[in-house]
């Protein structure tokens, strides 16, 4: 969607309605040493996520 916007093909028409950004965290318990599994869906989502954010312009 964001680069149909800044390519002109869709516009935004109720800007002035939308509401305020969510902030986004992923939160573990934290307790011990961390799954395998845990690690590497951090480290996978983590940079992905922030990339699409600023992409979309958050």
């Amino acid at each position: 969607m964001a680069s149909t916007l800044r390519a002109g093909a869709l516009k935004i028409v109720l800007e002035p309605f939308e509401p305020a950004p969510w902030p986004i965290s992923l939160v573990h318990t934290g307790q011990g040493i961390l799954p395998l599994k845990l690690c590497a869906f951090l480290d996978f989502a983590g940079p992905r996520l922030k990339a699409r954010l600023v992409e979309v312009g958050v």
